[in-house]
């Protein structure tokens, strides 16, 4: 790949990683949109790996605490073992699904149709949880139950179009949390969900990558922790005071044209 398709690639999925419009159905369809053929999974996920990075940069505070309470667990505040706990139960079972997935179609699902129809329904489920959803609980107050929500729904992120951070979000805003507070702890499980699709992606490089393609993975994943950091700390500000709204009308006009312009 040259260049600036390697930098318009990973500054698509550095904007929409977090954001709740599926980063994955976007780098499907920029083969389509670029004319250059598919980038393939470990280019896929090496800008993950970039926007992993980011995020981590983001929360460092709260990992830093996370890690604190994994290491002396018995001796931390009830507080932040429920936190540590809830993170757990809610990235697991799509870590579980994911590797089975991942094995069934090593180059990921990749079907247009299905991540119009996706960013359409998905879409209108998080105007939906966000217009009628109540905004009490803090990270704080999530129990064991929601984590456990949280992380079923969160199985469906596996399809292009669906969206790890959209899927996550609504749930959490269904449930009762705020605005900043959802997409928190989106971010939040999203990290080791991340780690765990890079982990693959190492595997493949080494397995089967060229050195060539290992620099390209490179330089993506440096571009795409760039476009993710500023995509993360935007979207929060945003959160702070309005609404899901233009993501869920940016879905659904993308989820449209994808259905006219590409089936």
């Amino acid at each position: 790949m040259t260049f600036w398709h390697l930098f318009l690639l990973s500054v698509v999925q550095g904007m929409t990683e977090f954001l709740p419009v599926s980063s994955s159905a976007h780098l499907v369809l920029f083969p389509h949109l670029a004319g250059t053929a598919d980038q393939g999974l470990i280019i896929d996920l090496a800008v993950h790996v970039g926007s992993l990075l980011a995020v981590i940069l983001v929360f460092r505070k709260e990992l830093a605490q996370i890690l604190r309470t994994a290491l002396r667990y018995k001796a931390a505040p009830q507080k932040d073992k429920n936190l540590l706990t809830h993170i757990l139960i809610a990235c697991i079972p799509v870590l579980i699904v994911g590797a089975a997935v991942h094995c069934a179609f090593p180059d990921g699902i990749r079907n247009v149709a299905l991540i119009g129809a996706a960013s359409i329904i998905f879409g209108a489920l998080l105007w939906a949880a966000d217009r009628f959803g109540k905004t009490e609980k803090t990270l704080r107050d999530v129990t064991r139950k929601d984590a456990f929500v949280i992380g079923l729904l969160h199985i469906l992120a596996l399809i292009p179009g669906v969206s790890r951070s959209g899927i996550t979000m609504t749930t959490a805003r269904a449930l009762g949390m705020s605005r900043v507070e959802a997409a928190r702890f989106s971010l939040l499980i999203g990290i080791p969900v991340i780690a765990g699709a890079g982990f693959l992606g190492f595997l493949a490089l080494l397995n089967g990558g060229s050195a060539a393609l290992g620099f390209d993975a490179l330089l993506a994943a440096v571009l795409s922790f760039a476009a993710s950091y500023l995509a993360i700390v935007l979207m929060l500000r945003w959160l702070k005071n309005f609404s899901f709204l233009p993501f869920v009308l940016y879905r659904l006009c993308f989820g449209a044209a994808i259905l006219l312009f590409f089936v």
